[in-house]
C-alpha cells in the first residue's frame, strides 16, 4: 500500500509501517550495492589468482595403503 493506492490514509499508523519498510528496503539495497561495487573493483584490480595445489596431494598418496 503506497500513498497513490486510493485506500490510503493520512495516519501515524501508516506512515510508521511504511516508514519502516522503507527504511529496511533502504538498507538492503545499500547493502547489494556495495558488494557489487566492490566486486567490480575486486575484479577490474587485475589480482593473479593464488597458486593452484599440486597435482599429488600429500594427504592422497598413502590411499592404496588403506
Amino acid at each position: 500500500m503506497t500513498p497513490f493506492s486510493f485506500e490510503w490514509h493520512w495516519n501515524v499508523d501508516y506512515l510508521v509501517f511504511m516508514g519502516l519498510l522503507y527504511i529496511a528496503l533502504t538498507i538492503v539495497a545499500c547493502g547489494l550495492i556495495y558488494c557489487l561495487v566492490k566486486t567490480w573493483m575486486d575484479l577490474s584490480a587485475g589480482e593473479s589468482r593464488p597458486e593452484a595445489p599440486p597435482e599429488q596431494l600429500t594427504y592422497r598418496t598413502r590411499y592404496q595403503q588403506y
